[in-house]
């Protein structure tokens, strides 16, 4: 997890034009030294990590890994979808090309066979025939108007066909890309696969280890406990944070009326006892297909963006006053800690990290560090589409 250029262009854009050049330097010196609080957070954490099992280093790395490849397959889709498009597109106008040069010619065979048909001495029959001065000019001028005529429908059919030269060259030109574009993510998707099967044999053995200790539920205490930590302290970092605009509603006045972070079955309810335990569920897991999008479900800033054990990847948005909202097990982060984020931004995709076997998003709202009941928050006539 990086604290960005994104979280320092949103201080200027936060106090631009309203504060002195003094207080802007205050506020960019005070957002630094933010930046080096949570990364200093964030390495503490990973320094806690690498000291557990191995296997858990592992899942950690390549989990990180799966999300990173994800995400580049999931722009190369948007790539090769607009790329696709545009193919279409220009083949479309190929052919209205084709039709208009096809009309065009006809246009000129008839122009050009009444030209033969009067002959090469037309002017001259014109003016020997003409008994009246004044129809004699007329005629003339309908003469010239009618070659003027022919010659700008020649011009255009010389202009049309160039224009399908340059058509048929910005044809080849998107096949090439597109066909290159394909190949990049049939590389992608071969690392993919290769990198889930890693990630099963490494989640296989992390269950033999934990059943042959016998330390399962240690392992669930302390990941409780390494969430807990995780937010008391971002709470005390966030304390220094600059608000945004007082554009929004407070977050405590859409109690019962926001969106679900995800489209899916809501499965663990909470306060319910875990398996094999006494911990109970702090949060929901909303089952999804993998992939499927994760949206912000009010607006905010992302206090944390990065790998937690037990969690996977794990996105938090700190809504002011107190409030956050936590997404986990997600397959790909698209957003950085300190940018601001809108209702329905998309800022993860639905995934199995932190060693889940199916796929699903892990989703909690608090206050003040104590977890509330998103049931009781989020209105379930409201979904986000995929």
């Amino acid at each position: 997890m990086q604290l960005g250029s994104a979280l320092l262009l949103s201080s200027f854009l936060l106090f631009g034009g309203q504060v002195s050049a003094d207080e802007r330097s205050k506020k960019q010196k005070e957002l630094s030294q933010l930046k080096n609080r949570i990364e200093k957070l964030r390495k503490t954490i990973e320094v806690k990590e690498n000291s557990k099992s191995s296997y858990n280093q592992q899942l950690r790395n390549i989990e990180k890994q799966i999300g990173q490849i994800s995400q580049k397959i999931r722009k190369s889709n948007a790539q090769i979808k607009t790329r696709k498009k545009s193919l279409t597109e220009l083949t479309k106008q190929k052919t209205k090309i084709e039709k208009s040069i096809a009309q065009q010619n006809q246009q000129l065979a008839q122009q050009i066979h009444s030209a033969y048909t009067l002959g090469q001495q037309q002017q001259m029959k014109l003016l020997f025939s003409q008994q009246n001065a004044i129809a004699l000019q007329r005629n003339l001028t309908y003469y010239e108007y009618f070659s003027k005529y022919r010659l700008t429908r020649i011009e255009e059919a010389q202009d049309t066909f160039e224009q399908l030269l340059e058509n048929e060259r910005q044809i080849q030109t998107a096949k090439l890309n597109l066909e290159k574009d394909l190949a990049i993510q049939k590389r992608q998707k071969s690392s993919l696969t290769s990198d889930r099967a890693k990630r099963k044999r490494i989640v296989d053995n992390l269950d033999k280890d934990l059943k042959k200790q016998g330390t399962h539920l240690t392992q669930l205490e302390e990941n409780a406990r390494n969430l807990k930590q995780l937010i008391d302290s971002l709470s005390e970092i966030l304390t220094e944070v600059p608000t945004a605009p007082a554009t929004h509603k407070k977050f405590a006045t859409l109690k019962g009326k926001l969106s679900w972070p995800a489209k899916g079955k809501v499965r663990k309810l909470f306060g319910k006892t875990k398996p094999l335990s006494s911990l109970r569920w702090q949060g929901v897991i909303i089952e999804a297909p993998l992939g499927n999008n994760v949206r912000a479900i009010s607006n905010g800033r992302i206090a944390f963006s990065d790998w937690l054990r037990g969690m996977g990847n794990l996105i938090i948005i700190d809504h002011g006053n107190n409030y956050l909202s936590l997404y986990g097990h997600n397959q790909s982060l698209f957003k950085t800690t300190g940018e601001w984020v809108e209702a329905g931004d998309i800022i993860g995709s639905i995934g199995n990290s932190g060693g889940k076997k199916k796929a699903g998003l892990y989703f909690e709202i608090r206050k003040k560090g104590k977890p509330q009941n998103p049931t009781r928050w989020c209105d379930s006539k409201y979904w986000f589409t995929t």
